[in-house]
C-alpha cells in the first residue's frame, strides 16, 4: 500500500531555510503524525480477541551513521506487527491479511459480535481496510501541519 503526498517540496525549502532545529522537531511531528494513523486504524480495526488493534504499530527506523559513517536518513512507519501472538498458537497475520482485504464494506465479510458492538460505541466505521483509510484520512494535510511546525523555527 502506497499514499502519495504532495507539498513536499515545500516543506523542504522551509526545512532548509530553517536548519537543523527544525529538521529535529519536524521529524518529532512526523511521528505524532504516524501515531495518528496508528490510533485511527486501531479506532477502524475489527476486534476479535483485540490481538489486531495493539499490533498496529509505529516504528522509526534510521538514523544514526550507517557502515561508510555516513548520515542515515529516517523514516517512520506505521506496520501491523504480523508475529504478534494470537489465539491457538496462531499470529494476528493469519487474521489481520483477511479482515482488512475482505470485511464490509470492502469484501464479503461482515462484523462480528465483537466488531460490531465496538462499532455501536463510537462514531468510526469499524471494517475493512482499516489501515489504508486511516492513511489516507489522517495524511489529508499532513504536510501542511509539517510546514507549519517547520516555520515555528525560522
Amino acid at each position: 500500500m502506497g499514499i502519495e503526498v504532495t507539498g513536499v517540496e515545500r516543506l523542504r525549502m522551509v526545512l532548509e531555510q530553517a536548519g537543523e532545529r527544525a529538521v529535529r522537531g519536524v521529524f518529532k511531528k512526523m511521528v505524532s503524525e504516524a501515531e495518528g494513523v496508528r490510533d485511527l486504524a486501531r479506532k477502524y480495526a475489527p476486534v476479535d480477541d483485540g490481538n489486531l488493534e495493539q499490533a498496529i504499530k509505529v516504528q522509526v527506523e534510521g538514523g544514526g551513521r550507517d557502515e561508510r559513517g555516513r548520515f542515515a536518513r529516517k523514516s517512520v512507519a506505521v506496520y501491523i506487527d504480523m508475529s504478534t501472538p494470537a489465539e491457538n498458537g496462531r499470529t494476528v497475520g493469519d487474521y489481520a491479511w483477511e479482515m482488512h482485504e475482505h470485511l464490509t464494506p470492502y469484501g464479503p465479510l461482515q462484523l462480528g459480535k465483537r466488531s460490531q458492538a465496538k462499532q455501536d460505541g463510537q462514531s468510526e466505521m469499524v471494517g475493512g481496510k482499516f489501515l489504508e483509510r486511516a492513511a489516507a484520512e489522517r495524511t489529508k494535510d499532513m504536510v501542511d501541519r509539517l510546514v507549519i511546525e517547520a516555520r515555528t523555527y525560522l
